[in-house]
């Protein structure tokens, strides 16, 4: 990846469930550009780039194998994503650079990720890659989610009035290395998320650091379903990180088991919360194609 001339970027698009991904070397993005965020609105814009819900950069850690950092569409940070860890595991093992047998370690922005490359579930048996993370114990401190206000910790379903609406709704906030907001409906196909999504998102006088937006239909006690809006990209066919909080909400609701097919947009994931581990996430990740980005 470090052989090119120093105008040109390589880079590979990923896919995990349709949640998409430009990922590049870290050591070669930083050669290219000083201007990381600028870099990732350019390259993720679906119309004058590559089009993708985030840019990641993936270099040497010396706390893991590796280290990962993510930019979203508009050059805002991400803490946290599941669908990119995914498809980062499967770039590495697809470059030889791990065995399928062994555990892979992620640095990311707020906690250490562990990967392993596992036999897809029979339903997805076409899939080249499959990878579970064990994402950890999730944070449901409500200061460090973070929620705002005196309340309950932790959250859960919490009333919340849809900002600029008369709607009535309650969440229950969790934090995986990014912020929450779990919210139960009948169904999912109902809600209008091009208004829900960013009214919630930047209601800031109760999600400080802003906010993931999960609307959750439970099909039954291991089956659910969900949209999202995603934090500084929007809606997104895919959300790793939000499928691991719907996991947890559903454990601390009891409205769904502890071990789920969650079906997405763009495919379906399994998920699982195991007491004293914290919640585990698996599923494909695809490799599209790769290419040099120019000047």
């Amino acid at each position: 990846m470090d052989t090119n001339p120093i105008n040109q970027l390589h880079f590979e698009k990923w896919h995990g469930t349709g949640n998409d991904f430009v990922i590049c070397s870290e050591q070669r993005a930083l050669e290219f550009t000083d201007d990381i965020p600028k870099l990732a609105k350019h390259m993720c814009d679906r119309h004058f780039g590559i089009g993708s819900d985030g840019l990641i950069l993936l270099g040497h850690s010396d706390k893991a194998d590796f280290r990962q950092r993510m930019w979203n569409p508009d050059g805002s940070q991400a803490e946290m994503c599941g669908n990119g860890l995914r498809c980062v595991g499967a770039h590495i093992l697809g470059h030889g650079l791990v065995d399928s047998s062994e555990t892979l370690a992620i640095e990311t922005a707020k906690r250490i990720v562990k990967l392993t490359f596992e036999e897809p579930e029979e339903w997805a048996k076409d899939d080249e890659f499959w990878v579970r993370l064990g994402l950890g114990i999730p944070v449901t401190e409500r200061s460090l989610i973070p929620i705002s206000g005196d309340g309950p910790s932790p959250v859960i379903e919490q009333p919340l009035t849809v900002p600029g609406t008369d709607v009535k709704l309650k969440f229950t906030a969790i934090n995986f290395g990014n912020p929450h907001a779990v919210i139960f409906v009948d169904d999912v196909e109902k809600v209008p998320l091009t208004k829900w999504g960013p009214a919630i998102e930047n209601f800031t006088e109760l999600f400080p650091a802003r906010v993931n937006v999960e609307i959750v239909q439970v099909i039954n006690a291991n089956h659910v379903k969900m949209r999202v809006w995603e934090r500084g990209a929007g809606i997104t066919l895919s959300c790793g990180s939000g499928v691991a909080a719907i996991q947890t909400a559903c454990h601390l609701t009891g409205k769904a088991g502890d071990k789920l097919r969650v079906d997405v947009p763009g495919g379906s994931l399994m998920t699982e919360y195991i007491e004293g581990e914290g919640v585990y996430l698996s599923g494909p990740a695809k490799r599209v194609y790769f290419g040099e980005w120019y000047m």
